[in-house]
């Protein structure tokens, strides 16, 4: 029996996001990793709502926002969802997908503010997630 091909949703930078390096790093980081896994993008495509990224020491954040068959990537912090947050270079390890977000926050190097919708939040934790093909993790 075939399966069903999921096409990853679109992912696009907000205009004027690019001038936000942090964005432009999230935004590539989920169309290679919604390319490459169908269940990333089965989730991603369910999701719905925002959660941003901030990192706490320079005042530097993005929000990423799940709605019907794209996402978008905001070069500010305005969400109104959840919040993973912490220091540059924690932080860009996550956003660049060499360290994985569940292992930094085991580690407390980047921590959450829980707000609805929590799922936004697991969407966003699994797409920007270490890719296997990668190796491990290196964080």
């Amino acid at each position: 029996m075939a399966r069903r091909v999921i096409l990853p949703p679109e992912v696009a930078v907000e205009p004027g996001g690019e001038a936000a390096g942090m964005a432009s790093m999230v935004a590539e980081l989920l169309r290679a990793n919604l390319a490459d896994s169908p269940a990333r993008s089965r989730l991603a495509r369910r999701a719905r709502g925002s959660a941003t990224l901030v990192t706490d020491d320079r005042d530097l954040g993005v929000t990423v926002t799940f709605g019907p068959g794209a996402i978008v990537v905001s070069g500010t912090a305005f969400g109104t969802g959840p919040v993973l947050s912490g220091g540059w270079l924690e932080m860009a390890a996550v956003c660049t997908g060499t360290r994985s977000p569940l292992r930094a926050l085991l580690r407390r190097e980047i921590h959450v503010t829980v707000r609805r919708p929590v799922s936004v939040l697991v969407a966003t934790a699994f797409a920007v997630k270490v890719p296997r093909s990668a190796g491990p993790d290196r964080g």
